[in-house]
């Protein structure tokens, strides 16, 4: 019999947090607030004098960005992921909200990125600031994406 829990949320979280969630180290050695804040200076907003749905803020549409590329998922599996991974949406601040980033907004915001000639310049602001914390991030498969330390080396007079 599988036993049911009204902590089932928590408990899992917990577990994820014991196992090592590799998007937590991401978060602790990030300053994604100062990213988001680079990204709105370099390619500001759309105005929304034509109304239409709030734009959703720019830290978590950096955020959703960096797990994409990590992860190597198009913006259809992004979408998915977002709706049905639990770190994914801890990572994005998406665990209590109803609206996530749908394919369509995940890719206006790349090519808004791409248009101001922003978008390589948020990966490589993230490697440096994960190699002041001595880790780089290996990109890859969905299985294979993690932070690893950067090998200490060490110089003798031979």
């Amino acid at each position: 019999m599988i036993k049911t829990s009204l902590f089932a949320d928590q408990e899992r979280e917990a577990k994820l947090n014991k196992l090592g969630d590799a998007l937590r180290l991401l978060e602790q050695h990030v300053d994604f607030a100062a990213l988001a804040a680079e990204v709105d200076l370099a390619a500001p907003r759309p105005s929304r004098e034509r109304g239409g749905r709030p734009p959703f803020p720019t830290e978590l549409m950096v955020r959703v960005l960096l797990i994409q590329q990590l992860f190597n998922l198009s913006d259809e599996q992004m979408e998915f992921q977002l709706l049905d991974r639990l770190s994914f949406q801890r990572f994005a601040g998406l665990r209590a909200s109803s609206q996530i980033p749908d394919r369509t907004t995940i890719w206006t915001f790349k090519e808004r990125l791409i248009q101001a000639g922003a978008s390589e310049s948020i990966f490589d602001a993230v490697n440096r600031q994960l190699a002041k914390h001595g880790y780089i991030a290996r990109g890859g498969q969905m299985i294979d994406a993690s932070f690893v330390q950067v090998p200490k080396q060490s110089l003798s007079k031979e």
